[in-house]
């Protein structure tokens, strides 16, 4: 269904993209489409190098710089899974330097891992030295003994406070506890087990020939400047990472393996990695550990971008829909390619929902579960039904009243304990014990949650 609805709106997304990289002037984009685990597809727009008229494809490298902090957030959580640290850690475990920090606000213990992976710590955006006026950021020595000129500037959890500075930290943490360089650790437990092959926080000869050139926007002009490279040493675990839509397709991919196993992350991490840590007050905006999740309509995406010079990035992806987007340019300051991913995926998945539904293939119900359907009644007066949907027994709502206690749910066979044994596997009761008896005058009931609902004998 979903390959069936991207064909049907990339006539018009080609388009309307085109218009995109003329009015918004950019001279390249990148734009990719993942369906589950696969690159579905892709599209180079405009020029990776102007003046080499060399179109992007999908292993051209972008500069991809706060898409980096994903990764990073994955290492800490690859650390933590290994039982090397917990996320309510205070920093100052793994870093007893920082205790020369001076809490202005907040407290320094307060400055935990899981804090700083949701912009929530309290700490300065940058360390207090030359960055982003002088082009270049301070070096590991010099970021460590800058500490005592260090802040706490506002009291934990009290607002978002996007911090860069907090993901070069979480970098030192990962390089200390790890015993290697931060990209070793990364490139071996995250890169090269994904198949990011490609992806590298260094340019050598072969990546460069790969290499986007990145612009400036000409302020008095329609051309563009050649961007400075600007390197970020020590704080690189923030924002270092070059990358193509080849490799970021398989990071994305990856954010779908949540109901199983993987050697990378494990699935309820996965599901933890996504979880809202924080909250805006109107609920637009999920702050979660490295990703960001966004509100569109009654959508909820996750994804994360970035920017420095030359390079403008963002990914998202909707979980339900198990569908990505991934948009480069090469440009950068840039008004944003949020909105063309959120755009992507809107109208991908409108496309995805105006498709029929296919119809469910029959399966046969045991002849077991007959006794057992219809409507049951709880003291004092909660119903619900249960019927053999698509191959599965559910509890669905009577038609009695509307009151939903228990209801939607969907009921999963425990065989080992008997024919009449199930767990609710989704629902309000969730994970608990579902056991019907069956009388032989032909009453049924079953107990759940403190309830018991029998079987009304003429409904």
């Amino acid at each position: 269904m979903s390959a069936d609805a991207l064909v049907s709106i990339t006539p018009r997304l080609t388009e309307r993209l085109e218009k995109a990289v003329q009015t918004q002037r950019m001279p390249g984009l990148a734009v990719g489409i993942v369906l589950d685990q696969k690159l579905a597809w892709f599209h180079g727009f405009g020029f990776a190098d102007v003046a080499a008229k060399r179109v992007p494809d999908e292993h051209t490298l972008f500069r991809i710089a706060s898409i980096t902090k994903t990764l990073t957030a994955g290492c800490i959580l690859h650390l933590r899974d290994a039982g090397k640290l917990n996320l309510d850690d205070p920093l100052v475990r793994f870093l007893p330097e920082y205790k020369a920090v001076k809490p202005r606000a907040g407290s320094v213990e307060g400055v935990t891992l899981r804090r700083l992976m949701c912009h929530h710590a309290g700490i300065e955006t940058e360390a207090p030295l030359p960055c982003w006026d002088a082009l270049e950021f301070p070096r590991r020595d010099e970021l460590l003994k800058s500490f005592p000129q260090m802040e706490v500037v506002i009291p934990q959890d009290s607002a978002f406070k996007y911090s860069n500075l907090a993901y070069g930290l979480l970098g030192e943490v990962v390089a200390r506890i790890s015993g290697q360089p931060y990209f070793d650790f990364l490139k071996s437990t995250l890169l090269a087990p994904l198949g990011m092959n490609s992806s590298v926080f260094e340019l050598d000869a072969e990546s460069r020939r790969k290499f986007a050139v990145g612009y400036l926007p000409s302020l008095y002009s329609d051309g563009w400047d050649p961007a400075p490279d600007i390197r970020l040493n020590a704080i690189g675990p923030c924002g270092q990472l070059h990358s193509s839509p080849h490799d970021l397709a398989r990071w994305i991919s990856l954010q779908f393996r949540t109901g199983e196993g993987t050697s990378v992350l494990c699935g309820q991490t996965l599901e933890e990695m996504h979880r809202p840590q924080f909250l805006e007050p109107d609920w637009s905006v999920g702050y979660c550990l490295g990703w960001r999740a966004v509100r569109s309509g009654n959508r909820v995406y996750h994804g994360h971008g970035g920017g420095i010079h030359g390079f403008a990035s963002q990914i998202s992806f909707s979980k339900m829909h198990r569908v990505g987007a991934i948009c480069l340019t090469n440009v950068w300051p840039h008004p944003g390619v949020l909105p063309l991913t959120t755009e992507i995926l809107d109208t991908l998945i409108d496309a995805i929902e105006a498709q029929p539904a296919p119809r469910p293939s029959a399966v046969e119900m045991p002849e077991t579960y007959r006794p057992l359907l219809g409507t049951y009644v709880a003291r004092p007066g909660v119903p619900l039904c249960v019927v053999w949907r698509q191959g599965e027994l559910r509890f669905e709502k009577s038609a009695i009243n509307d009151y939903l206690l228990h209801v939607p749910a969907t009921l999963k066979a425990e065989p080992e304990s008997g024919s009449l044994h199930f767990r609710v596997a989704k629902g309000r009761g969730a994970g608990e014990r579902v056991h019907f008896d069956v009388e032989r005058g032909g009453a049924v009931q079953f107990s759940l949650g403190g309830f018991v609902y029998r079987k009304l004998a003429n409904i």
